[in-house]
């Protein structure tokens, strides 16, 4: 994968980190799957444990509805701009229904399978740009099988589709510090990606990644290139991590996916291009209650153009039924491949309040401050550079 200047940023802040001379031990962790983002505080706002209903495997999932209100009051249920989930005004919303169902792999059973099964809106727009279409696959957010490959050190094999190993957010609402979703992770990171999937924990600090697939956001590939990935995650104490991972193939192709872009990518303009993107995501749990996180990322698209974006989050647990989170955020779109607007950059800070009824019933209360260096924002008077939006979601978790 070709290094820029991007690239030699986060390794030489590796290299700093790694000369600071940390020495503190983290514990194992499952390589199968990202480091936690969850406070260690004891907390009813954090997901609950999935129940056994038969055997070895396990059912969790949870349902999501919120009511947005944009203050630039633009017409009734008119989709926010830049927006990922959280995208209608001055409405109910029935956002989603989450099902997992999965089955870890042990050694004296190698083989397990993991399935989500979503429902809503969030499924729609998650497949939205999906070559095959957008009714082809939106029901199965992910459906993968996992081997546990009988070696030292602990080595996982996964293979079909599953959510994007870029960035620090997600698609779970139970386990995002924020309600909304970044303009980093809407527009600038890949959401899902089918193919194979290599981890292997070297140390008890160290795990690698591998991974060969289809494409961004892609289970029907737009072209006929497989795209290749691999990062690592390092415990520098056990209150620092870093992740760094990167991408390289060809994406997008001639055709218009059913939202009017090209590929699983999205991009505004039709024809394949090599693309290249690398991000990091550092986490340092200062204690039980206090987290920051870092997400950072860059991406260069041959003959079409860069993106890139950064956010910076403090999340802080007050006790076990109330916690809240500040990220502030910046994303460059240079060539208008992200929001189709041109030369623009966007920035935004957004505070949520979570208020836990109990363990099953999670209160989101969000305040959220739009700016673009465009206007690209609707509002009563027509594209405004400015938007601030007031979220009350519920989520429901079983």
């Amino acid at each position: 994968m070709p290094t820029t200047c991007s690239g030699r940023f986060v390794l030489a802040f590796l290299a700093f980190v790694g000369r600071e001379g940390f020495s503190q031990q983290s514990p194992p962790q499952n390589p199968a799957s990202p480091p936690p983002q969850a406070s260690p505080q004891p907390s009813l706002t954090s997901a609950i444990p999935a129940t056994t209903v038969f055997g070895d495997v396990s059912l969790s999932g949870y349902v999501d509805l919120y009511y947005q209100a944009d203050f630039g009051h633009p017409p009734h249920l008119e989709t926010e701009t830049g927006r990922w989930y959280d995208i209608n005004h001055d409405s109910y919303q029935f956002a989603a229904a989450e099902f997992d169902i999965a089955r870890t792999p042990t050694h004296p059973k190698p083989f397990g399978f993991a399935v989500t099964v979503l429902e809503g809106s969030n499924s729609s727009i998650l497949a939205s740009t999906e070559p095959s279409g957008r009714r082809s696959y939106k029901d199965f957010a992910q459906a993968y099988v996992t081997y546990l490959v009988p070696v030292k050190p602990v080595t996982t094999i996964d293979f079909g589709k599953w959510y994007a190993f870029v960035g620090y957010e997600g698609l779970d609402s139970r386990s995002q510090d924020n309600y909304s979703r970044s303009f980093t992770f809407t527009s600038m990171e890949p959401d899902y990606m089918t193919g194979f999937r290599f981890t292997s924990a070297l140390t008890s600090n160290l795990t690698v990644n591998a991974y060969l697939y289809q494409g961004y956001n892609e289970v029907q590939n737009s072209n006929s290139t497989i795209m290749t990935g691999a990062g690592a995650t390092y415990a520098f104490t056990p209150k620092l991590t870093a992740t760094l991972q990167g991408y390289n193939g060809k994406e997008s192709d001639d055709r218009k996916n059913d939202v009017g872009t090209y590929g699983g990518i999205g991009f505004p303009t039709p024809g394949a291009s090599w693309v290249t993107q690398e991000n990091l995501v550092v986490v340092y749990q200062q204690n039980s209650r206090d987290k920051f996180a870092f997400d950072g990322t860059y991406a260069s698209a041959v003959d079409k153009g860069v993106w890139n974006g950064e956010a910076v989050y403090y999340r802080r647990q007050f006790d076990s039924r109330n916690a809240g989170c500040l990220r502030v955020e910046r994303a460059e779109d240079d060539d208008g491949l992200r929001f189709y607007n041109g030369d623009m950059t966007l920035h935004s800070l957004t505070g949520t309040y979570d208020f836990a009824v109990n363990q099953y019933i999670l209160l989101r209360f969000e305040l959220r401050h739009d700016v673009a260096s465009l206007p690209f924002f609707d509002s009563s008077n027509g594209l405004a550079k400015q938007r601030t939006t007031l979220t009350f979601a519920q989520i429901i978790k079983f």
